[in-house]
């Protein structure tokens, strides 16, 4: 045969220490050279991700849109890639990896002019469509670079013959250490220190010069490749041009939400991305929703009084989820002893601090006020002051980041600190006139969360609309009488506020309807907790319809028919699970000649339900560190980090041999660990250092259930068809569309409507599923032998 001379002897497979040596040195680079791509490939999708969240108004349901076009990408570039030649592979990688260079930088900008991309008018707010279509523009294409890259390195480290026969798992792990480090090493050192633009540049230079040693030894092609894009990286990553692009992006991106008003100051704070501009009337918004407007006299004073007032006798005030921009000094006119103003971060009032009035300056100097800089539930949890009056001034529930101050979790720990005569006012947008559909139900389901906690709960009609909560009925009221009693025994005097004003801010008659349709709603109706947030939900639905959406109306059928909904989670399996049994039975029946299923469609089956089931865990623990810690913009890429730790841990596990159904065992028992850990949350609301560590190890079990398949998975798909490429490929593609499919799906519809913990149940089941195929599938057939084509030898594709 024309091919015999080509394959190595027998006793070549031996090689001697010179032999053994040069190996292990291509196994060197090309490992380094799969770690360079993992930490490029993650940094630009962490530091996309969070442009792409900002452009979307902090909507956490941009996070799964996004994953799910990244690993669309990812998939479809690894399909396209495993029909190039052996001989090719070296070059492509080296064009994959370029390209996603360039591309990052590209998607960088496009997300941060995302409005503009869409056409979306000022003032409006992008729908689910539009805003998929921009997931697919910024991501889908560095997305294919990455799953083209994974699998032409594949076939590189294949011709050099790399490790035969654990060459994907070395690989595979290699690719997860790098992504492992390039996201502690973007939450931890880029994110607090530099710009977006510095950091996505400094990660280029990073990525690409850990592949440089492959390329230079001949391992993979593109020598000048990519040391022309790693110069121009590192030119991009140097101040005088990186404070350019990056004052020019954000100034683009400020234009297309108010075109009128120019930049001012721009800041990252560990919890959103905040924006100020304006020259005399100034505007602030905070991830990229509409904050405040400053200076505003006449109604900041018109609004202290009001909520002041709430209060029978506000000696200590708490007020968190706002900046102070004007209300302070009116609030200091009331016989205040003390106020306690919890912001997030220093970086919210530092970045509008020089453009208050001189007045509102001094009101933070006032003795009585104190600053804190923390998480609100953590303040709430570690302070032992009772407070006369408690305020929120948070916008309604759109975000989940928003949605965590308005859950029973957070009402129990208000309702600690308020004292036995205080009260607690928070914000909500109330129907003008009749309490209807999900505007009805927001307020439905924030009533019903307070009433959890507080046995007193009011409701003042909007648009503004405020709901008080307290212990007393005797000091929680909205009557204007006793109100307009407290103005005059504080001696309080105004010249834009009067105590007449109150019966047409609380009519009396209103406040009652408004109340009873909000009652009666709310009978119906779960409270929001951290597992399932329901006013995320409504408030999301709101927003489709103002967007003119037709997903509010998916949403609203998809809670009416939870089973149904559950039911379509699992159809698919369901569907092969019948396919698999009915062959079965027809293979010990007349109709034998049907055969069983052909093992390779288990194991890619396996693969899919594995990724879909790592990324639907990956989002959920996501969205829980969001309601229960808060700071998902900051920690998004320690946390990928923590998945990828995973990863690779699995990976190590995963590269035995025949290891497949006892991998995906370990995946089954991991979920149920993981659903039992959702479940267990629920029952501790005290937010602190032990609930971050535990999304952080959960994070890690998660990623080891998915890892260990992976090359397990591989390494089955070569005992039926050898060939290194082909298998990456076929594996890679399963990998990531379930992966993909899960994202878009968990982020946009099981979650919202399902939550936390009934999710996970359903991944249990998924999971349960698809290793029953699998053992009743036989997709671990006996090893053939080399001379057969084993998974050491080398089948040209």
């Amino acid at each position: 045969m024309a091919s015999s001379p080509q394959r190595p002897p027998r006793q070549a497979r031996q090689p001697e220490p010179d032999g053994a040596a040069a190996r292990a040195a291509r196994t060197w680079r090309l490992s380094v050279c799969f770690a360079g791509a993992g930490a490029l490939a993650l940094g630009v999708e962490v530091l996309l991700l969070r442009e792409y969240l900002v452009t979307l108004q902090g909507d956490e349901v941009s996070i799964g849109l996004g994953l799910a076009s990244w690993l669309s990408g990812i998939s479809g570039g690894a399909y396209l890639t495993r029909w190039a030649g052996r001989q090719r592979s070296d070059r492509t990688a080296a064009w994959a990896m370029g390209l996603l260079a360039m591309l990052g930088w590209t998607a960088f900008v496009i997300a941060r002019l995302g409005r503009r991309v869409l056409g979306v008018p000022p003032g409006e707010l992008a729908s689910l469509g539009p805003s998929l279509w921009l997931a697919l523009l910024v991501f889908a294409l560095p997305g294919a670079t990455v799953g083209a890259g994974f699998v032409a390195l594949a076939g590189s480290a294949e011709r050099a013959g790399v490790l035969p026969g654990k060459a994907i798992p070395t690989l595979y792990i290699a690719e997860a250490s790098g992504a492992l480090l390039s996201g502690l090493f973007v939450s931890l050192v880029l994110i607090p220190t530099v710009s977006p633009v510095t950091a996505l540049g400094v990660l280029t230079v990073f990525g690409l010069a850990a592949m440089m040693p492959a390329a230079r030894a001949g391992a993979i092609g593109g020598r000048w490749l990519l040391s022309a894009l790693c110069a121009a990286a590192l030119v991009a990553s140097l101040p005088p041009l990186s404070r350019r692009i990056e004052a020019w992006s954000e100034r683009a991106r400020f234009a297309a939400l108010v075109p009128t008003v120019p930049l001012l100051d721009w800041a990252n704070t560990p919890y959103e991305h905040m924006a100020l501009g304006g020259v005399e009337t100034h505007v602030l918004y905070a991830g990229g929703q509409y904050a405040a407007s400053f200076p505003d006299p006449e109604e900041e004073e018109g609004r202290a009084h009001r909520w002041m007032l709430l209060g029978e006798r506000p000696e200590r005030v708490l007020v968190f989820g706002g900046v102070p921009t004007g209300v302070l000094r009116f609030m200091l006119r009331h016989p205040v002893a003390r106020i306690d103003w919890v912001l997030h971060h220093p970086r919210e009032l530092d970045l509008v601090r020089r453009h208050l009035d001189a007045l509102d300056r001094q009101a933070l100097a006032d003795p009585r006020v104190r600053i804190s800089y923390q998480d609100p539930r953590r303040f709430l949890a570690d302070t032992s002051t009772s407070y006369d009056l408690i305020l929120s001034l948070a916008a309604d529930p759109s975000t989940l980041l928003l949605a965590r101050d308005r859950s029973v979790e957070f009402s129990g720990l208000v309702a600690r600190r308020l004292s036995a005569r205080g009260a607690y006012v928070s914000r909500f947008s109330a129907g003008p006139n009749v309490q209807t559909g999900e505007t009805g139900m927001l307020g439905a389901t924030l009533l019903r969360s307070l009433g959890t906690a507080f046995p007193i709960v009011h409701a003042a009609p909007g648009p503004d609309g405020l709901l008080v909560a307290g212990h007393s009925p005797d000091s929680v009221t909205l009557s204007p009488e006793r109100l307009a009693e407290r103005w005059r025994t504080r001696r309080l005097s105004s010249d834009v506020f009067v105590p007449e004003l109150l019966p047409l801010v609380y009519p009396p008659e209103r406040v009652t309807t408004l109340e009873q349709e909000l009652t009666r709603q709310a009978a119906r109706l779960e409270p929001s907790r951290d597992d399932r947030p329901l006013s995320f939900l409504y408030a999301s639905t709101v927003r489709g319809e103002l967007a003119q959406s037709a997903w509010p109306l998916v949403l609203r059928w998809a809670t009416q028919h939870r089973v149904t909904l559950a039911l379509a989670g699992l159809g698919p399996s369901l569907l092969f699970a019948l396919y698999v049994g009915l062959k079965r039975i027809a293979s010990l029946g007349p109709c034998r000649s049907l055969g069983r299923v052909r093992p390779s469609h288990a194991v890619l089956h396996a693969t899919a339900v594995t990724g879909a089931s790592g990324m639907a865990y990956s989002i959920m623990l996501f969205y829980s560190f969001q309601s229960r810690v808060g700071m998902l913009y900051a920690e998004m890429g320690a946390l990928t980090a923590l998945f990828m730790l995973g990863l690779a841990l699995g990976g190590v596990l995963g590269s035995r041999p025949r290891f497949l159904r006892c991998a995906q065992a370990i995946g089954f028992g991991t979920s149920i660990l993981v659903a039992v850990s959702f479940f267990l949350m629920n029952r501790f609301s005290s937010p602190g250092t032990l609930l971050a560590l535990g999304h952080g190890l959960l994070l890690v079990l998660a990623g080891a259930a998915t890892g260990v398949v992976f090359p397990s998975a591989a390494g089955a798909l070569m005992e039926q068809e050898p060939g290194l490429k082909r298998a990456a490929a076929w594996v890679e593609l399963a990998d990531h569309a379930g992966a993909a499919v899960a994202a878009l799906l968990a982020a946009t519809v099981f979650v919202p409507v399902h939550g936390l913990t009934l999710t996970a149940g359903l991944l249990v089941l998924l999971q349960g599923l698809a290793l029953l195929i699998t053992l009743s599938s036989g997709s671990t057939p006996p090893a053939p032998s080399r001379a057969a084509g084993g998974p050491d030898a080398r089948i040209s594709e």
